[in-house]
């Protein structure tokens, strides 16, 4: 068990049970750094976290809130009132950000987010929020259109074979800056509704998608031709998938999850790769474009 104050993993141990209306909680204890936790992230309510991040997404997904109960009953055996939903809304929207903005609009669940599966030696789900798609591009114009280029042009063969954005390396100083920002805790959000035989990334980057307000699309593929760049010494078109596209305060984010940032530095490399793929790619400034790489512990920008 992970200690959330220090990360460790290796230093803690358990101590005693906690007795609730929802159970018994198994009580941990950590001696790196001297505290206490429980493996139950949400106190003061009696309502399982799994649940209320199902409902809420329920929501998100463009479900009403009674829609989101039903759905809900008949996936756990918990059917919240709709006060309670309603509770939940104003108690999570500056976490899943996206419950401000779905206030506002009415959406239709099957028409909120669509998927192109690319079969690049293996499958990649590039996936796109219309809403925020539609609403952050007015800022943004070149993103929505590399991404209708991308549904209708893609050239597939060059990402069947050649160099890959996450194995190579530049020979540049980066600076590396960590900052406070909600992606740790929505990632730990996020793994609280892991299915078995789901993959992480994939987890993490639906629940941004869906949950958060400034997420755009995800697994976004690009690619750098050689006489497009003269800082990675390719002959073949370098390609890669990026996990997160956000655009916050008009600035479009490229943002990549890693499980272990113990050396964030040695990701540098990939994320300006991306950099100039996408600024290539769309003709967006140098200066609009930022990178970073999180997990559920932290989040690091570069420079």
């Amino acid at each position: 068990m992970k200690c959330p104050h220090c990360n460790s993993d290796k230093h803690t141990t358990k101590a005693g049970l906690r007795h609730t209306r929802q159970g018994i909680i198994q009580k941990y204890y950590c001696k790196h750094c001297d505290k206490y936790f429980t493996d139950k992230t949400q106190p003061h309510t009696q309502y399982p976290l799994q649940v209320i991040l199902y409902t809420l997404q329920c929501y998100n997904q463009g479900h009403p809130v009674k829609k989101a109960k039903t759905l809900t009953g008949k996936k756990y055996r918990y059917s919240p009132p709709e006060r309670t939903i309603y509770s939940w809304i104003n108690r999570y929207q500056n976490i899943l950000t996206f419950l401000k903005l779905r206030k506002h609009y009415t959406i239709h669940p099957e028409n909120l987010i669509t998927t192109h599966r690319f079969h690049h030696q293996q499958i990649y789900p590039f996936t796109y929020h219309n809403l925020k798609l539609n609403l952050k591009s007015k800022h943004l114009p070149q993103l929505r259109r590399y991404v209708n280029w991308v549904e209708r042009h893609l050239p597939t063969k060059i990402f069947l074979n050649g160099p890959r954005a996450s194995q190579c390396t530049i020979n540049q100083e980066i600076t590396v800056k960590q900052k406070e920002t909600i992606a740790p805790e929505l990632a730990r959000f996020a793994m609280a509704t892991k299915r078995k035989n789901q993959s992480v990334h994939e987890v993490v980057e639906q629940f941004f998608l869906i949950n958060d307000s400034t997420t755009i699309c995800t697994e976004l593929p690009v690619f750098l031709n050689p006489k497009e760049t003269n800082l990675f010494n390719i002959e073949t078109p370098l390609t890669g998938h990026i996990d997160l596209i956000q655009i916050r305060n008009n600035i479009l984010y490229i943002m990549d999850y890693k499980p272990n940032l113990r050396h964030p530095e040695k990701h540098a490399s990939q994320l300006i790769a991306y950099k100039e793929a996408i600024q290539k790619r769309t003709a967006i400034p140098y200066s609009k474009i930022k990178t970073a790489v999180f997990n559920e512990h932290s989040y690091f920008e570069f420079r």
